[in-house]
């Protein structure tokens, strides 16, 4: 190799080292196989629902008697973007939690497929109910099949992005401190007999977070 070529070689070995240590570093929340980094949380009227690992995702269901809660991270989340692929049954009443407190309130991406449910919008039991409702998630949700939901949280005030299966569905610049900086991030099984059916489930796979800022 000549002493040019060799030079050339050296300097794409860097810009491309440089490319790799700079790229987005996305760390998987769920391993396809266990419940390790994951814990029930005993909240909303509910013990956590009933959750198994099953074909390489979270499977999420209702305990006997009809109450739910949420399976929650052991390690607490501030500034991230996060995709999961979800797939649910007819009727469930689900949901991801950001920023969520121990007493299981945080900010809330619907996962309510039922009858008058919403997919894709944005809840928030502190503000009373909907900060933002897409009322056309039908056209992007899939019946058949996975839909991949992905969802960024900076700042507070939170700013909050989501998109379900690459449509935007929330925009949202909060003006208030509805929660902490730092929470837990839920998977939701909601009790009550209306909000699911005796067959029901709700699945969850491929989660992986990316965190944002320093």
């Amino acid at each position: 190799m000549t002493k040019a070529k060799w030079c050339g070689f050296a300097v794409a070995l860097v810009i491309a080292c440089t490319y790799v240590l700079a790229a987005p570093r996305w760390q998987k929340l769920f391993d396809g196989k266990t419940m390790k980094g994951w814990r029930l949380m005993a909240v909303h009227g509910g013990r956590g629902g009933v959750w198994t690992v099953e074909k390489g995702a979270l499977v999420g269901n209702q305990d006997t008697d009809h109450t739910g809660g949420l399976l929650g991270t052991e390690q607490k989340f501030g500034d991230f973007e996060i995709e999961l692929e979800f797939q649910a049954d007819y009727p469930v009443d689900s949901g991801l939690f950001l920023r969520t407190r121990d007493d299981g309130m945080g900010y809330q991406i619907t996962i309510d497929y039922r009858d008058g449910g919403t997919v894709g919008s944005l809840y928030a039991p502190a503000a009373g109910g909907f900060l933002v409702q897409y009322a056309d998630w039908k056209k992007a949700y899939k019946e058949k099949g996975w839909n991949k939901l992905r969802v960024r949280i900076e700042g507070q005030p939170a700013h909050i992005t989501a998109w379900l299966n690459g449509v935007k569905t929330i925009d949202f610049q909060d003006t208030e401190e509805r929660y902490p900086h730092e929470g837990y991030i839920g998977l939701q099984v909601h009790g009550g007999e209306g909000a699911w059916g005796e067959n029901s489930r709700v699945r969850f796979r491929n989660i992986r977070i990316l965190h944002l800022g320093k």
